[in-house]
């Protein structure tokens, strides 16, 4: 039990930077935003593409 302890109270108090960087969480941002741009894009292409058939039924 007290290895255990140890171990845990070892993982509470280190002080290892494992998070993300600042420039990470950035990039992420900018590849979001362009893939939500993206998207919408095709999505509107798409509408209009749709909205110009007609269904002529013989």
């Amino acid at each position: 039990m007290q290895r255990i302890t140890a171990y845990l109270s070892s993982l509470l108090l280190s002080r290892r930077d494992d998070g993300y960087s600042t420039e990470t969480v950035i990039v992420t941002a900018v590849l979001i935003g362009v893939a939500i741009a993206a998207a919408t894009g095709i999505g509107t292409f798409v509408k209009t593409e749709v909205g110009g058939l007609s269904a002529e039924i013989p």
